[in-house]
């Protein structure tokens, strides 16, 4: 019984430690990565951001002229 109760705790214990391992391994970006990865996650957004601005523009225009809401 007592085995039973044990046994979730050490599953839990052994993932913690064995995500504790990878996060030791894991390669992180240096300052220069991280900036220069930042700007192009806010260019690409800006890009795409106006990129769907214009076919709502485009569509909101086309569905006006078709009086498709009246």
């Amino acid at each position: 019984m007592l085995e039973r109760v044990r046994r979730p705790f050490r599953s839990i214990g052994r993932f913690l430690k064995d995500v504790w391992m990878e996060l030791q391994r894991v390669v992180w970006p240096s300052h220069e990565e991280t900036h220069a990865f930042t700007g192009v996650v806010i260019v690409s957004v800006a890009i795409i951001a106006v990129w769907i601005g214009l076919l709502d523009l485009v569509f909101t225009r086309l569905v006006g002229a078709l009086r498709l809401y009246e």
